[in-house]
C-alpha cells in the first residue's frame, strides 16, 4: 500500500508526505511510507511494551509512534544527523497543526477578562488537552501565562523504543508554537525534561505595549 493517492492518506501521512516527497524524492517517499506501513502491522514502534494502561497513554503512543518509525527508517537509510533534521520538519509541522486545532490562541483580551471560576475552567479543559503531560497551571492573567509541565510521556517513550536522541524534537515543536501563538508574546523556557530536567516551565508574556 503506498501513500498515495492523498484522499487516502492519515493526518499524519498528509503531513509528511510533501516533505518526504521534497527530500526523497517520489519513488524514495513511497518507499519509506510502504516500509513504515509494514512497520505498524508488525507493532511497530511499541511491540515490547505492555499494553497501555491509560487512554492517555494510548493517546501518546499513537502521536509519536509514527515519528520514531519515521526517524529509524530514514536512519536506516540516509544516516543519523540526515533523519533527524527531516524528521524535525515534520514532528514540528504536526505539531504546530495539532496545537492549533487542540490548544488554540491565547488572546489577551479575553483573559483579562475571565474571573476566577472562568479561569480554572480555562485551565481545566487546556489540560485536559495535554494527554501525553501532566500540567501545572501557575498563572493566567492579561499579562502573562505560566505554566509547568511536571512530567511528560514522550521522553520515557523515545528511551523504550531506543531513540532518546528523538524527545528533544517535540520540545522545538512546542516551543515553535508557544512561541508565535500570538504576535505581541514571548515566549521562556529554560529547561526540559527532555533534556535532563525534572520539569518544562513556560512563561508567556505579552508585551507591555497595548
Amino acid at each position: 500500500m503506498s501513500w498515495f493517492p492523498w484522499a487516502k492518506l492519515d493526518p499524519n501521512e498528509r503531513i509528511a508526505a510533501p516533505i518526504l516527497l521534497r527530500e526523497l524524492g517520489v519513488w524514495g517517499a513511497l518507499l519509506v511510507g510502504r516500509r513504515i506501513r509494514r512497520r505498524q502491522r508488525a507493532g511497530e514502534p511499541f511491540q515490547l511494551l505492555a499494553p497501555p494502561a491509560t487512554e492517555e497513554e494510548r493517546l501518546s503512543r499513537d502521536q509519536i509512534g509514527p515519528a520514531i518509525l519515521l526517524y529509524r527508517e530514514l536512519r536506516e537509510r540516509i544516516g543519523r544527523e540526515e533523519a533527524l533534521r527531516i524528521t524535525e520538519v515534520v514532528v514540528v509541522e504536526a505539531a504546530l497543526i495539532f496545537l492549533r486545532e487542540t490548544i488554540g490562541p491565547l488572546r489577551r483580551a479575553e483573559l483579562e477578562a475571565l474571573d476566577e471560576e472562568s479561569k480554572q475552567a480555562f485551565v481545566k479543559e487546556r489540560g485536559r488537552r495535554f494527554f501525553n503531560a501532566t500540567v501545572q497551571w501557575d498563572e493566567v492573567s492579561g499579562e502573562r501565562v505560566r505554566f509547568t509541565v511536571k512530567h511528560c510521556k514522550f521522553p520515557p517513550l523515545c528511551v523504550a523504543a531506543g531513540v532518546p536522541e528523538l524527545a528533544p524534537l517535540f520540545c522545538r515543536a512546542d516551543a515553535r508554537y508557544f512561541g508565535s501563538v500570538e504576535p505581541d508574546v514571548t515566549l521562556t523556557r529554560n529547561q526540559t525534561i527532555a533534556e535532563g530536567a525534572p520539569t518544562c516551565p513556560f512563561l508567556l508574556e505579552w508585551s507591555r505595549e497595548r
